[in-house]
């Protein structure tokens, strides 16, 4: 499979697997099983980027993919890159089936985010971790603070924004450098 770099030293797959879809909106969750070995199969294939986030999960099990993900690569862990997000919940009190987004990324709710993901990940470090979506009430600026201090710590390696603009992005970047930004690619969306 051909290789890409995501900012300056991010060598990726050129095609990697979302995983969202193995227990996230996309009908019923794949069974466990056949997720892992799908994952497994795919990076015996040549995919080295994966993609999860702490939110994609079901209402009895919020953060399955993760878990999931993390189980799959475990014993190949040197050999993947996982790229995580965090910074949105569902509110799973709404009735309906598609549930509101509830944005946090409050510093403190990050640090949290991060260990949690790390645990479920299996992993001392994620390699690409997304703001998943912009928190109104925190500014980037401090967001981008946060991401610096993670990669100090070595908890992270590279971080990410999904679904941001251009002033958001520079403004982030100025503080800690941005490797990646993720936006959906649907005509849907």
């Amino acid at each position: 499979m051909k290789k890409r770099f995501l900012g300056a030293d991010l060598e990726v797959s050129a095609v990697g697997l979302g995983c969202m879809g193995f227990s996230h909106a996309y009908g019923a969750p794949t069974d466990k099983k056949t997720a892992v070995e799908t994952i497994r199969r795919s990076f015996e294939m040549g995919y080295n980027f994966f993609d999860t986030a702490e939110v994609y999960g079901t209402s009895e099990d919020p953060h399955q993919n993760e878990t999931i993900v993390g189980e799959a690569l475990r014993d190949v862990r040197n050999k993947v890159i996982i790229a995580t997000k965090f910074g949105i919940k569902f509110d799973l009190n709404y009735p309906e089936v598609n549930k509101p987004l509830i944005p946090d990324s409050r510093p403190e709710t990050i640090r949290s985010s991060v260990d949690a993901s790390l645990k479920r990940l299996g992993t001392d470090h994620i390699d690409l971790y997304y703001q998943h979506r912009a928190d109104p009430n925190v500014p980037v600026e401090e967001v981008a603070g946060v991401m610096s201090e993670l990669i100090r710590a070595g908890k992270i390696t590279h971080w990410g924004l999904s679904e941001t603009n251009e002033e958001q992005l520079r403004r982030a970047h100025n503080i800690c450098p941005v490797t990646a930004i993720q936006n959906r690619y649907s005509m849907m969306a």
